[in-house]
């Protein structure tokens, strides 16, 4: 009898042991890697000129990483793509011209054929030059006749926003645009 109380005292604390396990955590693991900003975007966000530049020499060629570099007061934009051996690193200026490794004008830049918008100088943090192509596209349609109070650059998510105020608030409201020029809030009238 002794014998079996003390195998039946011995399975209990086996068993209530068991039973106080703690729970197991799940390892949480991800496939997603890339940073919240990828270097498109980044591009999206340089002057117009050094897009269409890009654009031109490299058609859709993704790009890896852009930096930007001061030399003697004047920006310059380097791109490495993906695909390093189809295309080596790309120098732009500011002005869209290409530039030698030297910093010397290899391809100058084309001549500018964009209209001019009517209105003020802009007293924002952006001016209309350092805005991509399809944006001031959409200003001209929806605000040519107003003056721009101010253009500010956001980033919302992984996209960039163009917000783009105009001195006369009533008749023309604040617009919010991506790179692309595609509409993504107005103002209220």
């Amino acid at each position: 009898m002794k014998r079996l109380c003390l195998l039946l005292a011995v399975g209990w604390c086996f068993a209530g042991c068991s039973g106080h396990r703690a729970p197991a955590r799940a390892e949480v693991r991800t496939v997603y890697q890339d940073p919240l900003v990828s270097p498109g975007a980044v591009l999206g966000t340089l002057p117009a000129a050094v897009q269409n530049t890009v654009r031109a020499e490299t058609g859709t060629a993704r790009v890896a990483e852009v930096r930007t570099n001061l030399v003697n007061g004047a920006e310059t934009y380097e791109m490495r793509f993906e695909n390093h051996y189809l295309y080596p690193p790309l120098l732009v200026a500011r002005d869209g011209s290409v530039l030698n490794r030297d910093l010397s004008v290899a391809v100058g830049a084309p001549k500018d054929t964009t209209s001019v918008l009517v209105g003020g100088p802009v007293t924002g943090g952006l001016k209309v030059a350092d805005l991509p192509a399809a944006v001031v596209k959409v200003i001209q349609e929806r605000g040519a006749t107003s003056q721009i109070s101010s253009i500010d650059r956001e980033l919302w998510g992984n996209q960039i926003v163009y917000i783009v105020s105009f001195s006369d608030e009533v008749h023309y409201p604040k617009l919010y645009l991506n790179s692309d020029g595609a509409l993504l809030k107005e103002g209220h009238k």
